[in-house]
């Protein structure tokens, strides 16, 4: 880096434009002539090194300053060890010359060969020379005795002997074919395009006389030439004609470290994926089943998750939440092997999810409103929004399920010849509890990637600064997170997808909603569709919610698609609806026929099966104690089977609901589990 006196010649950059003092009027004052609009400005001494030592003046090392000269010279720490042992060799040589109070002659450059020749250093007098220019001409900044080998060759220049040089037709035929094959939307190779221009060329020269046909190149130096002409294209132009504008504005874009979130449960992100795990039994493979998680983006913990066969709907992503919301308390008592703890609870702030059928319901909309949980649903075709979400699935497939039985791979290449079938697989009950250690003793202690703590460290900090909030009951969280629905109430209650609802509670309001002449035509119903046990009907009149049991004891721990596929078996062999009523027998023989689906080869075949007998959600409200024994609460065969009474508190009046009807003899051959492909 040369030293620089103010004077006439010196030139400058100041704010991007070039600079040089052409004459000094004063002693402390220069005219500088702007060298892009040779326009002349007087500056002073002061002004000059003000401008200089605010950083906006960069003088030049040179007998010229480039215009687009922006950004720092390169120091000798930035050179290899090579070039910085040839530099101070270089300084070395020139360096007697240097101290000269006049220009070196023949004389001094033969003087000072001769003495490099005795020390063992081999100089000749052109070359003293040629570093002594250089050197002055740099304005003795000694970085400019830096070797310059890397910049032979013409690097990053045209070649004046291109074919496209020497040819301006078939330019113009490489330029059309460009357009028309590589910049779209089909994004096809460069052999195309070099197939495409050889086509034109040899239509072109039939046209012409032999004298004044072109030359046929070879077809890899054609590619070689079409790809140097891409490669002078514009990347983002090229981008956004063969992937569009999103994807050329993302990949082109600036990116920044951004920081949406201070705290927990501020921003929280959802979505669902396949494990890449197949799940079996003792008698074979079953599927691959969901998962659906819900990460806090400020620690990166893992909030709440739901594993089961049920595809993507709101009832997943309605148990995922609730179980998110939830403190972790089963956790004990149900994983021993657990060291860590969970301590992961409260309601998020935002949850931001994509625009899946399941999170633009209606009901997750109205629930996320009354809990104060804002929903921020992201573009289409833009993952990379939640981006968080989406690496831990990565993380997870990668830490944890490349080493469990029955791992799958995202294609059928990387399979191979590997069947994941043929292996030992592991049970459900066996990969959730591995998932919830992956999650408490190894995820959660893992390092923060934008921290120098724990993801488990992070929580429990923010959490000590800001609580989390939970619902007043669990109760009620249940009811708002459960499905809406619009239903009448009659004489014999409501009725909810072929099943009756009755208590006291809903005759009573039905008495009291015509003694005082209410004309309320549908009521507000809520139902979980993990248990069709019970519903929520709201009382119009005071805007509370009254719990309604199922008719039949049957339905106790039915789950909606389990009800689904019930109703669809029983109807193609009956057609009166009054026989819905009574489910014992059409459950234990659907029961019977998931037990023998599940021995059978196909894996389709079982995952329904699967699907009809799934595993029960991690909420503490439904657990494999709530499932009925089918054979106990089968009603006895008698001609006139008994009333059912329900029982009411005191000063309220009993209320007899209809014996169900007798049980259904349904036969295996009836069922086809095949046809249970329902939404």
């Amino acid at each position: 880096m040369g030293s620089i006196r103010l004077g006439v010649g010196v030139e400058w950059l100041l704010d991007g434009r070039a600079f040089r003092v052409v004459r000094q009027t004063a002693a402390h004052e220069f005219i500088a002539c702007d060298l892009k609009f040779n326009q002349e400005e007087t500056l002073s001494e002061q002004q000059i090194l003000a401008l200089y030592s605010a950083g906006r003046l960069r003088f030049a090392s040179g007998d010229s300053l480039p215009e687009n000269a922006i950004g720092k010279p390169a120091t000798v720490r930035d050179l290899t060890p090579r070039q910085q042992r040839q530099l101070r060799q270089r300084w070395r040589a020139i360096e007697p010359l240097t101290v000269l109070n006049r220009p070196p002659n023949q004389e001094d450059y033969s003087s000072q060969a001769e003495t490099l020749r005795r020390q063992g250093a081999r100089c000749s007098m052109r070359t003293l020379r040629r570093y002594f220019t250089t050197w002055l001409e740099a304005g003795k900044d000694r970085m400019a005795l830096v070797s310059g080998v890397a910049r032979r060759g013409g690097r990053g220049r045209a070649r004046k002997t291109s074919i496209l040089k020497q040819y301006p037709a078939l330019r113009q035929l490489v330029e059309e074919a460009i357009q028309s094959v590589y910049l779209t939307t089909a994004r096809r190779p460069i052999s195309a395009v070099a197939r495409r221009v050889l086509d034109d060329l040899a239509r072109q020269n039939a046209r012409r006389p032999a004298e004044y046909a072109l030359p046929i190149p070879r077809e890899a130096t054609l590619n070689r030439a079409i790809g140097r002409r891409i490669a002078q294209l514009d990347p983002w132009e090229v981008d956004r004609a063969r992937w569009g504008r999103k994807i050329a504005d993302r990949r082109h874009q600036p990116t920044q470290r951004q920081q949406l979130a201070r705290r927990i449960l501020e921003r929280v992100e959802i979505d669902h994926t396949p494990l890449k795990v197949v799940v079996g039994n003792a008698a074979g493979p079953i599927g691959q089943p969901w998962l659906t998680v819900l990460v806090d983006y400020y620690s990166r913990l893992v909030v709440g998750f739901c594993l089961g066969f049920e595809p993507p709907s709101y009832g997943v992503v309605m148990e995922a939440l609730r179980h998110a919301i939830l403190p972790k308390s089963y956790l004990a008592e149900t994983y021993p092997r657990i060291s860590g703890a969970w301590p992961c609870f409260g309601l998020p702030e935002k949850l931001v999810c994509d625009r899946g059928a399941d999170l633009i319901s209606r009901d997750l909309q109205q629930a996320a409103f009354q809990l104060g949980i804002e929903l921020d649903f992201n573009p289409p075709r833009t993952p990379h929004f939640k981006g968080t979400v989406e690496s831990f699935f990565d993380a997870l497939n990668d830490q944890l399920g490349s080493s469990l039985p029955g791992r799958t791979f995202r294609s059928w290449e990387k399979r191979a010849d590997y069947q994941p079938d043929d292996g030992p697989l592991m049970p459900y009950e066996a990969l959730l509890e591995a998932i919830h250690i992956h999650l408490v003793d190894i995820h959660a202690a893992s390092k923060h990637p934008t921290s120098g703590k724990t993801r488990f460290e992070m929580w429990q900090e923010s959490a000590a600064e800001f609580p989390p909030c939970l619902p007043a009951a669990p109760e009620d969280l249940l009811v708002l997170l459960s499905k809406q629905a619009e239903r009448t109430l009659s004489a014999r209650g409501i009725e909810l997808g072929g099943m009756f609802y009755m208590s006291d509670e809903l005759m009573a309001l039905r008495a009291e909603l015509a003694a005082q002449n209410l004309n309320v035509d549908r009521l507000q119903v809520r139902y979980n569709p993990w248990n069709l046990g019970e519903a929520w009907v709201l009382n119009p009149i005071n805007q509370r919610y009254l719990c309604a049991p199922a008719v039949d004891t049957a339905m106790q721990g039915l789950t909606e698609y389990q009800w689904r596929v019930l109703k669809r078996a029983i109807r193609e062999r009956f057609d009166d609806p009054d026989h819905l009523l009574s489910l014992a027998a059409g459950r234990n023989a659907i029961r019977e026929v998931i037990e023998a689906t599940l021995h059978q080869p196909s894996r389709k075949r079982r995952s329904r099966a699967a699907r009809f007998l799934g595993p029960q959600p991690l909420a503490p409200q439904l657990t494999e104690e709530d499932w009925i024994d089918v054979d106990a609460t089968a009603p006895p065969s008698s001609s006139s089977p008994p009333a059912i009474e329900s029982p009411a508190p005191e000063g309220t009046s009993t209320v007899t609901s209809p014996a169900p009807e007798p049980p259904i003899d349904i036969e295996d051959a009836d069922l086809d589990v095949d046809d249970w492909d329902i939404a």
